[in-house]
């Protein structure tokens, strides 16, 4: 399961509910209520095309505890390895 953090705030993105395309995420300050993507892989393509691209993200794998963020040239990659 992998939830999406807001860097900067230290909030997490939840679905708002909205039918929208354009940012239709509400940020939340627990990550128990945090949208809870099944996949990097999804979770990834909210950020890509849901997100706000100015602002700085962070996604976590909560069962690993491992998080990504994204690198010079916009991919994700381990945290660890910034």
């Amino acid at each position: 399961m992998f939830i999406i953090q807001n860097i900067e705030t230290e909030f997490y993105l939840k679905h708002n509910g909205s039918e929208s395309l354009e940012h239709p995420y509400i940020e939340v300050a627990c990550p128990g209520d945090a949208e809870a993507f099944s996949s990097l892989k999804h979770a990834k393509y909210a950020v890509t095309w849901y997100c706000d691209m100015f602002k700085k993200w962070r996604i976590i794998d909560v069962y690993e505890g491992k998080s990504y963020v994204k690198n010079k040239i916009f991919e994700f990659v381990l945290e660890e390895a910034m």
